[in-house]
């Protein structure tokens, strides 16, 4: 039976953490993801996730009605700010179970700004300026510990990593 902390299966991790060490290219997992526009109706974008276990997820998104949707679904912007605050919660989570330091809860919320004037087109202003992600935690580790885990997740968390740092980006549009 594997040792779970935090619903963390710690054994797991330090499996993976030592074939990685051993061989980095175990590492590297590649991701394809895509969708489809709907042309009628909403939500006007789906698409599928693969999960490891061979299943598949069927996420939606949709404009707001300001933005010419229906408002149905998530629009794409929430589902990255969405992703980022639980990339981080979960890394929180992970490394508090590495350390065998016990939650008895932990909520995340992300707080910002969203201005539409980019992706309306009538003015060249970043899209979100600032980012704050909360986490809310009962345990009864002590505030350094607590602290020393709060910098792990930051150091660690690639929903971090993929804000504060620049990412090479190729778009393309192919004719089918």
């Amino acid at each position: 039976m594997s040792k779970k902390v935090n619903n963390v299966d710690v054994e797991a991790i330090e499996r993976t953490a030592a074939a990685v060490a051993a061989d980095p290219a175990a590492a590297r997992l590649p991701v394809e993801l895509g969708g489809e526009w709907r042309f009628e109706g909403s939500p006007q974008f789906v698409g599928e996730i693969p999960l490891p276990t061979g299943a598949r997820v069927r996420f939606e998104a949709d404009f707001p009605p300001a933005l010419g949707g229906g408002g149905t679904a998530p629009n794409p912007v929430a589902y990255c700010l969405w992703g980022g605050v639980a990339c981080y919660a979960m890394t929180f989570a992970l490394e508090a179970a590495r350390a065998g330091v016990e939650l008895r809860a932990l909520r995340a919320r992300v707080e910002t700004t969203v201005d539409q004037r980019r992706a309306l087109g009538v003015a060249d202003a970043p899209p979100v300026e600032h980012l704050v992600w909360t986490l809310a935690i009962e345990s009864d580790a002590s505030d350094s510990t607590i602290d020393e885990l709060k910098s792990l997740a930051d150091a660690r968390c690639p929903g971090v990593y993929c804000i504060t740092n620049p990412i090479a980006l190729t778009t393309r549009v192919e004719r089918v």
